[in-house]
């Protein structure tokens, strides 16, 4: 399965501490493709690949309508989607991951693979998985999620931003009768919101939702002994 990873001219720099970070926790061989404008300056690792949509119109509405063009293009029925502020912090869980995937047929829009979803107003369905109520909030999300194509590009609309994306989008996405899964402990992947308030000088490296917990100091330091923040 594909992981999609978004970016902007303004973020590109965050894709080289993301990638070293996904290759430090996603310890299975994966293939990563990153969805951009202009090149990055810095040379990636060999399974990464970035594919540019384009020349930027410096605009946050560009999200959507870049994004939906693209999908759009391509054949893969299900694929992680992410952006690129959203850092690994921990290895993932492949057994949970595993369980998960077993969710992805008919009926199913999106499938979150972190600690996120199970914050939201939920139930529990079976074996630790829960499934978000009709009514829930941000039952659309840019968190790490496994997405129906299909699912996705029923609400991802031409010239929205991410934020338009996921609270009033949710709004249209209430009682849509699709089913919107994650786990109740046990999560696939924890991430940290690398930027918070536009803070390019601090990046935040504490797990999102789990904020007593922190990325590893000598990870941290590693990557500022070899440049990569």
């Amino acid at each position: 399965m594909n992981i999609y990873i978004s970016t902007s001219d303004k973020y590109i720099h965050l894709i080289k501490p993301f990638a070293f970070l996904f290759n430090k926790f996603w310890t299975e061989p994966q293939p990563v493709i990153v969805l951009g404008y202009q090149e990055p300056e810095f040379e990636l690792p060999d399974n990464f690949t970035f594919i540019s949509m384009g020349e930027s119109r410096n605009d946050p509405k560009e999200w959507s309508t870049d994004l939906r063009s693209y999908f759009e293009s391509i054949d893969d029925e299900w694929f992680v989607y992410a952006t690129e502020d959203m850092f690994l912090v921990h290895p993932v869980d492949f057994n949970s991951l595993d369980q998960l995937e077993q969710y992805m047929h008919d009926g199913v829009g999106r499938i979150n693979i972190t600690n996120d979803a199970c914050r939201k107003q939920c139930s529990v369905v079976k074996d630790n998985v829960i499934e978000l109520t009709q009514d829930a909030d941000y039952r659309l999300s840019c968190i790490w999620s496994i997405w129906n194509r299909e699912y996705m590009l029923k609400y991802l609309q031409p010239e929205m931003t991410p934020w338009e994306f996921e609270v009033p989008g949710t709004n249209n996405a209430k009682h849509d009768g699709y089913r919107i899964l994650g786990m109740n402990s046990k999560f696939p992947a924890y991430l940290s919101l690398a930027i918070r308030r536009g803070n390019f000088n601090e990046l935040d490296f504490r797990f999102d939702n789990e904020y007593h917990r922190t990325l590893d100091q000598t990870i941290i330091d590693e990557m500022k002994e070899k440049k990569i923040i």
